[in-house]
Formats: structure tokens, sequence, C-alpha cells
């Protein structure tokens, strides 16, 4: 077999396109890789449910900074378990997440926010847990059908059982949000 000359070989590689996983539409921005877990810290999250309250995750400090492509540790590197009360919910226009209200047992008016990712986004798609965000949305659309766009809130709360990653939001005047702007984000599991 005859070698080909070194030239050509370069030349053949530098006119290859690159090869990327491209899916989905463009949904969010602020945070985004965090949000969906296709950030550079992803590796570094226990994914070994921790049980908590909504109560103890309010009270958690809120971090003077959240990097784009970075966790802050140790509440972002945690995987969460949360009974409570689902309040109340809608789809999210912008990025199509499921934003559940969900409130402590003791305290149904202290609140904190859970994001369900949409599996049609951009990252979300392209996530190691795109099976987990499908099975929770599709939970919850079992349960209580297609959420609007427009924040319902349930007559009577619905008790609900949460499993997300900890995320600190920056405050935009969320419906629930708790006050050092802590959300489950994004949900891995939901049970009734």
């Amino acid at each position: 077999m005859k070698a080909l000359p070194l030239v050509l070989g370069l030349s053949l590689v530098s006119i290859r396109p690159a090869v990327t996983q491209t899916c989905g539409t463009h949904c969010g921005t602020e945070r985004w890789p965090v949000k969906t877990l296709t950030d550079a810290d992803v590796s570094h999250v226990s994914f070994m449910p921790v049980a908590s309250t909504v109560a103890q995750l309010r009270g958690l400090t809120s971090p003077p900074t959240r990097p784009d492509n970075g966790r802050v540790p140790p509440a972002e590197l945690t995987t969460f378990r949360v009974h409570g009360v689902l309040i109340g919910w809608k789809l999210e226009s912008n990025d199509r997440d499921m934003h559940l209200v969900i409130a402590d047992l003791a305290h149904p008016t202290r609140t904190m926010i859970a994001e369900v990712p949409s599996t049609t986004c951009d990252h979300v798609c392209s996530s190691g847990h795109v099976a987990q965000f499908r099975a929770a949305r599709a939970a919850l659309i079992a349960k209580f059908g297609t959420p609007s766009s427009t924040y319902h809130k349930f007559a009577a709360p619905q008790p609900i059982t949460v499993t997300g990653v900890g995320f600190f939001d920056f405050a935009h005047n969320q419906t629930g949000a708790a006050p050092n702007q802590i959300e489950l984000h994004p949900v891995l599991k939901v049970t009734f």
C-alpha cells in the first residue's frame, strides 16, 4: 500500500468540518448550561438525592456571584429530594420550562421554585439527563394536564416530592421565588 503524501493528509483534515452535536431550538440564556446539566462543573454534581425541605433550602446563604458556566458549591453540586406541596404552575413562554411553585409542608406560604426543562431546547436535548426531564414532564402532565403560559394556582395544595439539583437564580420577579433565589433546576423526578 502506497502512503499518501503528508501534505495531502493535512489538507483533507483541514477541509473536513468539525463534528458538533446540535439539537433543539434556542430557549434560555441566563446560566443555561447550569440549568440543563451541560456546564463545565456537571461532573462534580452528586446525583444521590439528599433529603431536604423547602424551609431548609430557603435558609441557605445566597451566593455573591453566580457563574454562567459553573456551579456554586455546595448547593449547586447537590441533588435534593423535597417533600412538599405544589401550590401552582405554568409553562414558561421564553424557555418552555415547567415552572413549579412548591411550598413547605409545615408553612404553605413559604415557597420556592422548581423547573423542569423542555427536552426540545438546545443543551437540554443533548444532556445526559434528557430521559429524566421527559419522564418528570410526562408525570406532571398525566396528573394535572398541560400547563398554560399563565400561572395557575391550585384550589388545594397538591402533595408532591420533587428531586432536582440545587440552583441559585437571579431575582427577576418570579412567582413563588425563595428570598435567596434557590431553586431545584433542573428537576429530575416528581412523584405524588
